[in-house]
Parts: structure tokens; sequence; C-alpha cells
């Protein structure tokens, strides 16, 4: 198999690019990390003998997509309620294409879906947990990628076992500490 590179498209909110800490917050969000972690996770799940979710896009051998947009928590919030009902900005929104099999094997690309993070909530979550910051948005980022490939840690105990067997495996790899571990 050849090597297979991802294309990531990374947008900032408006007011996000206005802050005089613009700079130290995009050291975040690389294009080149992110395709980096997609790369291992997409890897990982790859050499998964079940890996039960959209078996049949990761057979695709394909370069995938995906849009990260990092946004601030008014917006995150008015987000959340609008898609989820839930009244409060959250850390990370994932929005799949869902696209079938299909379809994306006849695209130049694999279009995973958009992700949405909130820096600031992303942030405080890290700093009340303990956790280094880049550590937090790389289980995030790995999270929410899951997501955009179909997983769901909602839908009972045993996704979320496996989501979470998952993130960490990758994360460790990506060498990043257990994020369900405490520090």
């Amino acid at each position: 198999m050849k090597p297979i590179y991802h294309d990531v498209v990374i947008s900032f909110g408006d007011t996000l690019a206005q802050q005089a800490d613009f700079a130290e917050l995009t050291q975040f969000y690389d294009q080149a990390q992110v395709s980096h972690w997609l790369a291992h996770l997409l890897t990982y799940l790859q050499a998964q003998p079940n890996a039960w979710v959209h078996d049949d896009l990761l057979a695709l051998d394909l370069p995938y997509e995906l849009s990260l947009y990092i946004t601030e928590p008014i917006e995150a919030r008015a987000l959340n309620l609008a898609y989820r009902g839930k009244d409060y900005a959250t850390n990370i929104l994932s929005y799949p294409a869902d696209l079938p099999a299909e379809v994306a094997g006849q695209l130049p690309q694999v279009p995973l879906g958009e992700l949405v993070i909130c820096h600031a909530v992303v942030a405080k979550q890290a700093a009340e947990q303990g956790k280094p910051l880049a550590a937090h948005v790389t289980h995030l980022m790995v999270h929410g990628m899951l997501h955009l490939l179909g997983f769901d840690h909602e839908l009972g105990q045993a996704e979320q076992d496996e989501m979470e067997r998952i993130e960490i495996a990758v994360l460790a790899d990506l060498g990043v500490a257990n994020p369900y571990e405490l520090p």
C-alpha cells in the first residue's frame, strides 16, 4: 500500500484571529500535526480485525479530508444548543459527512466531516484536570475523529469502552498519556 497523505482544512473564528494570543493558539492546530494524528488513528483502525464502524470507508485506498474549525465559547454554545439541545459551550463537536463508501470511493478524497473545537473550553478543562494543554487537544482531536468515523460513546457502555480503548492506544502511540487516568 502506498503512503496516503490526508488533507486537513483549518479555519478560525473571526474573533479568535483578532486576539493578541492568536499566534500561540495556532500552534495547537497545525495542519501537518492534525494530519499526523488522523493518519495514526486510521492506521490503528485498519490494523484491527474488527474495526466495527465504517470498515467500508477504512478499506478505501484514498486520502481522507477533514475540516477543523476553532471557535470561541459563545459560538460553541450556540452550536451545541442548535445541534445537540445542550445549552453550554462544549469542548468539541463532530459533524460527520456520513457518505456511503460507494459514493466516497468515487471522490478524490474521502470527506470525513468537520470538527468544531472551542479552544477556551479545552484550555480550561486541561487546567482543571492538571493535564498538559497539548495532550488534551490531541486527545479531543482523536476523540472527535472517532465520532466522524461513526463511533458513538453515547450509545452505551460497550461503545464508550471501545472508544476509550482506541483513544488510549492511539494516544500512547503518539506519546500522550492515558487521558482517563488522573495525573
